[in-house]
């Protein structure tokens, strides 16, 4: 009878230490105080599920447009181009250097190359600790289209018009992730997505080229939320 007392005090302490284990696993903070829910870190972005054929798709090739800003640094060849499949001539040669060898390379971009420099966009923006895919993806976009400081300052203004108390400064750290996280986790993927991409319609909107390149830009977030809405699902 002793030892079935035992043996039963023994199972009750066993089930209260998987059940604490498992509350602290689940409500772990980050240092902001933004609770994440571990048991969901599998739902977080990877860089290698991005659809980079969405990219691809709509950079095209080479380009020398004049009314493009990247036109103020083009390939110091004279051919005028300064774009290759939405890849800056001047972010190139700060990777690459300026070299015959490095503008042969340009020119001739190959899909590790490409990949590598949109890596670097996902790396500035964390998309790693961001839990969707698709927001992972869709800040990662308009850091390509806008640069990491300026989407990251509309990033920044759209979670502050969503409630979120976050600074305003360009630089995405776990302010501005732990409030991304928090939204997606409380609104769901679906609604935060849809909030972000008509704040990001609003600033193309205000933009000076728009004249010239607002269609175009639509068309290609038309096109992404097409995919967005098939990838997370449209109730």
């Amino acid at each position: 009878m002793k030892d079935l007392k035992v043996i039963y005090k023994v199972m009750l302490l066993s089930t209260l230490f998987v059940l604490i284990g498992k509350t602290e696993w689940k409500t772990s903070k980050k240092h902001n105080g933004t609770s994440i829910d571990l048991l969901n870190i599998w739902k977080m972005a990877n860089i290698n599920k991005a659809n980079l054929n969405y990219i691809l798709k709509w950079e095209g090739g080479l380009s020398k447009h004049p009314r493009d800003s990247a036109s103020r640094h083009p390939v110091p060849d004279g051919s005028g181009h300064h774009t290759n499949k939405g890849i800056t001539w001047r972010l190139w040669q700060s990777v690459h250097g300026s070299t015959a060898e490095s503008i042969k390379r340009f020119y001739a971009m190959t899909h590790e190359d490409f990949k590598t420099i949109y890596g670097q966009f996902w790396k500035s923006m964390k998309a790693d600790s961001i839990a969707s895919q698709i927001l992972a993806e869709y800040v990662t976009d308009f850091a390509w289209g806008s640069g990491v400081a300026g989407s990251t300052r509309q990033i920044q203004r759209w979670l502050n018009s969503e409630g979120y108390k976050v600074t305003i400064d360009g630089k995405i750290g776990n302010q501005t992730i732990g409030a991304i996280n928090d939204f997606i986790s409380k609104s769901g993927e679906l609604n935060a997505y849809k909030s972000l991409n008509a704040h990001r319609r609003h600033f193309l909107s205000l933009l000076r080229d728009f004249d010239v390149f607002g269609q175009g830009w639509y068309n290609r977030l038309n096109d992404f939320h097409a995919y967005a809405l098939k990838t997370i699902g449209n109730p």
